[in-house]
């Protein structure tokens, strides 16, 4: 009888679960582009900032990332480093097809709602917006 109650238990909580769970949704930012970028945060560290982002693409299919602007009005400013993937080397997009990375950037102060980054990759040009 116990058994019985823990597994009852045990199937309303996954029911639960599986009614209530937020759905995740990712913004595309451009229709035409091989993979989408979705700014998660942005921190303050000595050399500048670091942008989170999360790079959704499909599953088991390559890319690579050249380089990164962070663009805001006339100013471009290159990114000096990048976590989670290489600068112009491939990567493959595991079963999930999301990966997570964070890119430097020398740039003191506050980053503006209006500023973008631009993605240079080896398919082209990719931007989205800097921050949320």
């Amino acid at each position: 009888m116990k058994t019985l109650r823990i597994l009852l238990a045990a199937f309303a909580l996954t029911i639960a679960n599986a009614t209530f769970s937020p759905v995740a949704t990712a913004q595309v930012n451009q229709i035409n582009a091989d993979i989408n970028i979705i700014p998660d945060k942005i921190n303050k560290v000595d050399t500048g900032i670091r942008i989170q982002l999360c790079i959704v693409g499909i599953p088991h299919t390559s890319d690579r990332i050249d380089g990164v602007d962070l663009v805001i009005g006339s100013k471009v400013v290159k990114a000096t480093d990048i976590d989670g993937v290489d600068f112009e080397r491939y990567f493959q997009f595991e079963d999930a097809g999301v990966l997570t990375v964070e890119v430097d950037f020398p740039f003191k102060g506050a980053v503006p709602k209006t500023a973008k980054l631009v993605f240079h990759t080896v398919r082209g040009e990719v931007t989205c917006p800097a921050r949320q």
